[in-house]
């Protein structure tokens, strides 16, 4: 057969599944590297998990400075969290600084316990610091009788008085949902002296328990001395105990400490003096259990 008529084999058009392959590298280089995608105006709650945890530490420095409640928890409810206080609370408990941490957990509890400190604004400056009112009263201050700077008001007296300020009514109120473990009355079970010469600090130790002795995360502690007073709560040492806290102590100084709002108060701690076997001195520390009734 004359070779004229033979059917010539046809090739597979390479040449098109080389042009596509150019084209896909060519458009990822173009959109990863040379032109890449830049979001903004995003809603917070499409942030990866890194970023949300930046965005919540943000707003709670801001309410560190500012108290404003409110504009926090707006700005938390963008996140879309079932449970804000929860998630501070976690975040809190993964903070790389100490610092970091606590102020996650003053937002947390300010969250839960939103009226636990009612705000009392545009107070007449003549009401006594002394006063206190039960929480449940309303109280209307209302301009009638003028009192000269040297006339004193008698203690538990009931007084209308002529403020200097625009007429304020103030109706203090108690959280819906309180922090049952800040209310429970802890009493110390247990104190003891601590010479560990390998500490690099003296601590004031202090650990929390239920009635069922276990230990309990998230309770406020309280320590005052002379020129001041710090808060910090337990479970940022699960390692430890979750119910573990502790404080840095000067030497010399008193402290005092408190469990909760209404936990007993132990007073008159300092930190003790310790030697090592060679009789140096050198300062020790102190362990409080507290558990509750």
């Amino acid at each position: 057969m004359n070779s004229r008529f033979q059917e010539e084999k046809r090739q597979p058009p390479y040449y098109l599944l080389t042009g596509l392959l150019l084209g896909l590298a060519l458009g990822f280089i173009l959109t990863m590297v040379i032109l890449p995608v830049q979001y903004s105006n995003v809603p917070p709650e499409t942030l990866n998990s890194t970023d949300k945890d930046r965005y919540r530490l943000m707003i709670a420095m801001a309410f560190q400075a500012n108290q404003d409640l409110g504009r926090a928890t707006a700005r938390l409810g963008l996140l879309r969290d079932d449970d804000i206080a929860g998630q501070l609370i976690q975040q809190s408990r993964r903070s790389e600084t100490r610092s970091d941490a606590q102020v996650l957990l003053n937002l947390a509890q300010a969250i839960q316990n939103p009226f636990m400190q009612p705000a009392i604004t545009s107070l007449p400056s003549e009401i006594l610091p002394s006063e206190t009112f039960p929480a449940s009263a309303t109280f209307t201050i209302t301009p009638s009788i003028t009192i000269e700077p040297s006339e004193t008001l008698p203690p538990q007296s009931s007084t209308t008085i002529q403020p200097t300020r625009q007429q304020s009514t103030a109706t203090p109120r108690i959280s819906p949902t309180p922090n049952l473990s800040a209310s429970l009355p802890y009493q110390l079970s247990e104190t003891e002296s601590i010479c560990n010469i390998s500490y690099q600090e003296s601590l004031i130790q202090v650990e929390v328990f239920n009635e069922d002795g276990e230990p309990i995360p998230d309770v406020r502690i309280t320590v005052r001395w002379a020129n001041g007073q710090d808060t910090f709560y337990t479970g940022f040492y699960p390692e430890i105990s979750q119910g573990y806290a502790d404080f840095t102590m000067e030497p010399e100084t008193i402290y005092s400490v408190q469990v909760g709002d209404i936990g007993e108060v132990v007073s008159n701690l300092s930190a003790p003096t310790c030697t090592d076997n060679t009789n140096n001195e050198y300062w020790g520390s102190i362990y409080l259990r507290f558990d509750a009734p």
